[in-house]
């Protein structure tokens, strides 16, 4: 994968993805909490559900499944993925469970079909609503957004838009409380 031109051979260094991935898990105290059913939306290649699986946690990803790469790490990691794609105004796949914290690092499902644009408000409420459902009581959401180089997929009507629905916002963090 290392000469690979595909985007995702990135990926392919796990060490370095391991240490961008402890620090989210010690951040959001999952190294010393009660055991939590944990959702990773787009989850990639599942580093992040990978640690926290270490701790004990019950973790489920989402995404795509059309990387190799994504695919053979999942299924060495012993991770649990539900394969499904995050479009506007679709529900997410049935989960069976709800869950205390729904994660999303690096967000980019956030996007038009064309990736000319993020998701406006109405894109937004839908897709909160649906995660909304997933969600147990006393429950955390954090997602952190990849905003794109010229910033236009998390536009300051969207930013305005989930600070009124109660989030939480830093730069391109996004956390609610339930």
């Amino acid at each position: 994968y290392a000469g690979s031109s595909d985007r995702y051979a990135k990926y392919a260094d796990v060490e370095h993805w391991l240490k961008i991935n402890l620090p989210r898990v010690q951040e959001l105290k999952l190294d010393r909490s009660p055991l939590k059913q944990i959702l990773d939306l787009g989850c990639g290649a599942g580093f992040f559900l990978f640690l926290a699986k270490q701790f004990g946690h019950q973790c489920l990803g989402l995404d795509v499944g059309d990387f190799l790469l994504s695919n053979e790490l999942i299924e060495l990691f012993g991770l649990e993925r539900v394969t499904g794609r995050i479009r506007a105004f679709q529900p997410l796949p049935d989960f069976g469970r709800k869950f205390d914290l729904i994660t999303a690092f690096s967000a980019a499902f956030n996007r038009s079909e064309d990736e000319s644009r993020g998701w406006n408000p109405e894109e937004w409420n839908f897709f909160l609503d649906d995660v909304d459902r997933y969600l147990r009581l006393d429950g955390q959401i954090l997602l952190e957004i990849n905003s794109g180089k010229e910033k236009r997929y998390f536009p300051a009507e969207v930013r305005d838009f989930l600070l009124k629905r109660g989030a939480r916002v830093d730069g391109e963090r996004v956390s609610f409380r339930s």
